[in-house]
């Protein structure tokens, strides 16, 4: 044994009796020492919340638009000049008020023609009437020609016409008299005057003033297609109940409660939604026409479902899903959600009453990882 090979043995045996450790001895007991540690480390303190289960209510957010429920202009329905107007503009009037009076001399005396008409009528028809009663008389003895009886019916069933005509005539006349006092059509609010007092105002100029009805008052809004489609098929498949119409109108923090009183059936063409409107009593005139704000609509229930916070909702390829702690575990299970906002998700499938929905923590929990619940602070 040459000089350079005793010097190996040599060294190689003082490290045998020195219990010098080699590297992979090394490894292995650094790999015991972590599972050590693991199961020495203690469960994880999470947060949960406690799945309830019941009806819960589903509340629809739009953008809305005040309108009035009637808005129009008031016109003129015979020429003549504005000879009074009643009110100011900004008054507050009810259905049948004054307004304006049209010159209603002509009418006047065009109705006071048709009445003396009616009467030249009546004593024709009176004076035919007995003409005829006398010519049936002779008939029955021979004693009138066919020619003249003939006269007489046909002069009675003229004179009957007349009448009939002349009673139309009268009835326009006094249309047209009643037309000069023009009125209130509903309750509202009225603006600025188109015409001053004195302007003659003729058919083809004849707006006088608009009319605003403002109590009640209308919301109007649309509705997303797919809302639509998801509340239909909520509804029919007895998922969803509707219990009522209500609705709520909040502009500037404050809020009117009103009702839903119109869904269209047609998606409009142009905005790709469905039109709607909700009523709301406006006794103050607080809401005015051209208002924005936004439409709550309430009254739409989930059946046996469960609110849960937004946070405790994950994703993957499979789809939506939640941690659970169980038995001192962490587990998992996928969740169908039924309606959502920003806050909260409404589950109506994966879940069970009193199910522990871990809310926090999750960058140090896993599936199968012992957790305990935090205590409340």
């Amino acid at each position: 044994m040459n000089k350079i090979t005793k010097v190996f043995v040599f060294i190689t045996v003082v490290m045998l009796l020195s219990g010098c450790n080699m590297p992979w001895s090394k490894n292995d007991k650094s790999e015991q020492s972590k599972a050590n540690t693991q199961q020495q480390m203690p469960p994880i303190q999470v947060k949960v919340f406690v799945a309830k289960k019941e009806d819960i209510p589903i509340t629809f957010s739009y953008p809305a638009k005040i309108v009035s429920k009637q808005s129009v202009d008031v016109v003129s329905k015979v020429s003549g000049t504005i000879l009074e107007q009643y009110f100011k503009p900004g008054d507050s009037v009810k259905k049948g008020d004054k307004l304006f009076l049209i010159d209603p001399k002509k009418y006047k005396a065009a109705q006071e023609i048709s009445n003396a008409n009616l009467q030249m009528a009546k004593a024709n028809f009176e004076r035919t009437r007995l003409n005829y009663s006398r010519a049936l008389k002779l008939k029955k003895t021979n004693s009138i020609s066919k020619q003249e009886f003939d006269n007489s019916v046909s002069e009675y069933k003229s004179a009957q016409a007349n009448i009939e005509s002349a009673q139309a005539t009268l009835k326009n006349a006094n249309i047209d008299l009643n037309y000069t006092l023009v009125r209130a059509p509903f309750d509202g609010i009225i603006g600025d005057t188109y015409q001053d007092k004195g302007t003659f105002i003729t058919l083809q100029n004849n707006k006088l003033v608009r009319l605003t009805n403002l109590n009640p008052i209308h919301a109007k809004f649309a509705i997303a297609d797919v809302d639509m489609l998801n509340i239909n098929q909520k509804k029919e498949n007895k998922e969803w109940l509707q219990k009522d119409t209500n609705a709520t109108l909040i502009i500037n923090d404050k809020r009117y409660n009103g009702k839903l009183i119109f869904i269209d059936k047609v998606v409009n063409n142009q905005t790709g939604s469905i039109d709607a409107k909700a009523i709301f009593e406006n006794s103050q005139q607080e809401l005015l026409p051209g208002y924005f704000g936004t439409v709550k609509l309430s009254g739409f229930y989930q059946k046996g479902g469960f609110k849960i916070p937004q946070v405790a909702i994950k994703q993957n390829v499979q789809g939506s899903y939640v941690f659970l702690l169980k038995d001192g575990k962490v587990t998992t299970t996928p969740i169908e959600i039924s309606y959502q906002t920003s806050e909260y998700a409404i589950i109506s499938k994966g879940l069970s009453e009193g199910d522990k929905i871990i809310i926090n923590n999750f960058m140090k929990i896993r599936p199968g990882a012992p957790a305990v619940e935090a205590k409340a602070e």
